[in-house]
């Protein structure tokens, strides 16, 4: 498994992680498939996305609308009251954008759309060092070795 770290400056920052994974899984010599990207953490979230100023904007604004900062009732959220800990919205908006995703690689490059970039966002109020999972597709096996499990059962011809 990858690992890449991104020092993060916390509070609705956002990094590009695209080139980043690219690289890596080169680096790897990974085959072709799909390959798993986890962020390790609770606060942040991960989402492939048109990256550019107004699509960031625009996708953060939503996630204030639905969880904001301070409670639309003027409350605060439970997680606060249970953990003395005030980044309840953080945790909502990372579980509303989720912390793992599925990318295509194929012929040692991300099969993707050259507009769609792999972003991680961070919801946190303070900086931290965020570490980033990447598994890795398998190499394609080679010719002759087939690696799919195949039955040594043989038929009844009764």
């Amino acid at each position: 498994m990858i690992e890449l770290t991104v020092e993060s400056t916390g509070l609705n920052s956002h990094y590009d992680l695209t080139d980043r994974i690219a690289a890596a899984l080169q680096e790897h010599g990974t085959g072709d498939g799909l390959a798993g990207v986890f962020a390790h953490g609770s606060t942040i979230g991960l989402t492939v996305m048109r990256y550019e100023p107004g699509a960031v904007q625009d996708l953060l604004r939503t996630l204030e609308r639905v969880a904001p900062e301070s409670p639309a009732d003027g409350g605060r959220y439970l997680h606060e009251l249970t953990t003395a800990d005030p980044n309840g919205f953080s945790h909502l908006k990372s579980s509303l954008l989720g912390t793992s995703l599925l990318v295509p690689f194929r012929d040692g490059r991300l099969a993707m759309s050259p507009s769609h970039r792999v972003v991680l966002f961070d919801f946190d109020l303070k900086p931290a060092t965020r570490r980033v999972f990447v598994d890795a597709p398998r190499p394609a096996a080679p010719a002759g070795h087939d690696t799919d499990v195949q039955s040594d059962v043989k038929e009844d011809s009764r």
